[in-house]
């Protein structure tokens, strides 16, 4: 198996990018139909005790800056989750790749065996290894929130199909 290195941050650049497309596709969907304001389609929450598409990208930034920097010594700066405008959220995705980029395989991948403590506002969960840690939830939850932000647009009716959301996985022979 690939070390936690190339498990987390290439798959997170490449469907942060993804998402950014996602989010373009979404942006021209509210300047051409008619009653669907950015404002409206950032905030839709598909279900009341869910939260809006612009939380679901902030979400898929914090889960993947938050993976390298308890996978070892990471400097990431805190992105206040203050987003408001797809343009604003396109240069979080934007700023996220870039601290992705900073990343250090090696201390990440020496956390393959090691205990992460991941600190919460909810309180601290224990994982036993990095490798838990990442396959068990730090890609399941990104993926969580991009499907969810994916589904939002769908929804309202932005044309998207699964080859958005893969964007670039399939090459063609």
């Amino acid at each position: 198996m690939p070390g936690l290195y190339k498990q987390t941050v290439p798959v997170f650049i490449h469907y942060l990018i993804n998402l950014s497309h996602l989010l373009t596709k979404g942006a021209q969907f509210c300047e051409q139909k008619e009653g669907m304001t950015a404002a409206s389609m950032l905030s839709f929450r598909l279900i009341e005790d869910m939260r809006g598409l612009a939380y679901q990208v902030q979400s898929c930034s914090n889960t993947a800056k938050f993976t390298i920097e308890r996978l070892g010594p990471h400097d990431v700066p805190t992105l206040e989750d203050t987003e408001t405008t797809f343009d604003e959220l396109q240069e979080r995705i934007k700023r996220t790749i870039e601290i992705l980029e900073t990343a250090k395989p090696e201390a990440m991948d020496a956390m393959e065996d090691k205990e992460v403590i991941m600190e919460t506002k909810m309180g601290n969960f224990r994982f036993a290894t990095g490798q838990e840690y990442v396959s068990n939830y730090a890609i399941p939850n990104f993926h969580f929130h991009l499907t969810t932000a994916y589904c939002i647009m769908r929804h309202l009716g932005v044309p998207l199909g699964a080859f958005d959301y893969l964007k670039d996985v399939f090459h063609k022979v």
